[in-house]
């Protein structure tokens, strides 16, 4: 089946996924710090995710980003938190670091457009559905699904910068390689044809569409944070009759807290 690109028709119900779906894949919070100006600093943290952006002069700035995925409920074996698009067995996160240009688009500097190129690593984990069979043996190993991954990506966004009200849209486009594939002797054990589907990920370059929406209230040097995210596969491929595509987490939903740091906000008032 033919995913849809567009992301009105990926809201619309495009998707195929479940809560069996194992993933290997959970796309990170996209850093949209829209700096200003030279020596500016913005950071956020998540329960997930942690962001910082800093200006080294008045058009360049670098950012790092970390994420970590812990579920609590790995061991639990039960599946009723599995939601439509969480696996509740995931874990695993990554880091990156990226350089870009930023620019105001208006003298009163609130619209701004920035973008940044930048590199990553990470690793997920996860566990077979067979995992909540009463009759399974063994232990978490045996159902262990695992990769290692490289990231390079771009990330242009556009937004509106306002010492209460920030919002952005982000168009990150990411190409990963997963290696170090693991699979347990037990995962998908009267399904041949699916172990080999899931060592296919790996076999060439995986390119995601990841748009974002990004939202910050509060004054100044604080604000609340939340952000709607994607991980669209720009091509949907099929191994042993199984899509590639159902090891990556398509929708991503995060709340959190943003700090400021600029000189910026003093002149405001002034304009």
């Amino acid at each position: 089946m033919k995913r849809p690109v567009l992301i009105f028709l990926l809201l619309a119900g495009g998707l195929s996924f479940s809560a069996c779906n194992k993933h290997i894949y959970v796309p990170n919070t996209v850093n949209a710090p829209l700096l200003k100006e030279r020596y500016e600093f913005k950071g956020s943290v998540s329960p997930t995710n942690y962001q910082a952006a800093f200006a080294v002069t008045n058009h360049v700035a670098i950012m790092a980003n970390g994420q970590y995925v812990f579920r609590p409920d790995f061991n639990s074996g039960d599946e009723s938190e599995d939601g439509l698009f969480v696996d509740q067995y995931v874990r695993g996160g990554l880091f990156e670091g990226a350089v870009g240009f930023f620019q105001p688009l208006d003298s009163r500097k609130r619209m701004v457009f920035d973008t940044y190129a930048g590199f990553g690593a990470g690793s997920f984990k996860t566990l077979d559905v067979a995992f909540n069979d009463e009759s399974a043996t063994g232990n978490n190993n045996d159902y262990l699904l695992r990769a290692h991954f490289s990231k390079v990506f771009i990330q242009p966004s556009i937004g509106f910068v306002h010492p209460a009200i920030e919002a952005a849209f982000s168009s990150r486009i990411s190409m990963l390689n997963f290696y170090d594939q693991y699979l347990g002797n037990k995962v998908f054990e009267t399904n041949p044809d699916r172990r080999d589907n899931f060592m296919r990920v790996g076999s060439k370059s995986r390119f995601f569409f990841e748009p974002a929406f990004t939202f910050r209230a509060g004054y100044k040097y604080v604000k609340f944070q939340m952000q709607l995210s994607f991980a669209v596969p720009m091509e949907d491929e099929t191994y042993s009759g199984y899509e590639v595509s159902q090891y990556f987490q398509p929708v991503a939903f995060g709340m959190g807290a943003s700090v400021n740091i600029a000189q910026w906000y003093n002149e405001f008032r002034k304009k």
